[in-house]
Parts: structure tokens; C-alpha cells; sequence
């Protein structure tokens, strides 16, 4: 079981991109589960703006855990 840890915050925009193509879902269904708009997410993947960990965590545990 994953449990959180903000030391593990990976703040490259890359490392997120990577993480929401991996989980298999939409931009528009992530920024739902995470309780962000879809332009937010869009901007955190270009490294316009730095996404926090917490968002880091929830897209983890989605491509992570079965």
C-alpha cells in the first residue's frame, strides 16, 4: 500500500506529463479525480505553473495500484 510522502515530490513537469499518460485517462477525468480544472492540469504538464504534491500522489496511486 502506497502511503504518502511530500519528500518523494518530483516537481519536473516531465515526470507528471509521464504520469498522466500512463494512467490511462483523460485530461478531463483526471482534473476531476483531482479536484482541478482540465487547464490547470495542462499547465502543470508544461511546467507553466508547479503542481502540488498531493496531485503528484492521487495520479501515483492511480498508475501504480491495480
Amino acid at each position: 500500500m502506497m502511503k504518502p510522502n511530500a519528500t518523494l515530490h518530483n516537481q519536473d513537469p516531465e515526470y507528471f506529463s509521464q504520469l498522466v499518460e500512463s494512467s490511462g485517462l483523460s485530461i478531463v477525468k483526471l482534473a476531476e479525480l483531482i479536484g482541478h480544472d482540465e487547464r490547470t492540469i495542462r499547465r502543470w504538464m508544461k511546467g507553466e505553473r508547479k503542481f502540488p504534491y498531493s496531485a503528484q500522489y492521487i495520479v501515483e496511486c492511480v498508475v501504480l495500484l491495480p
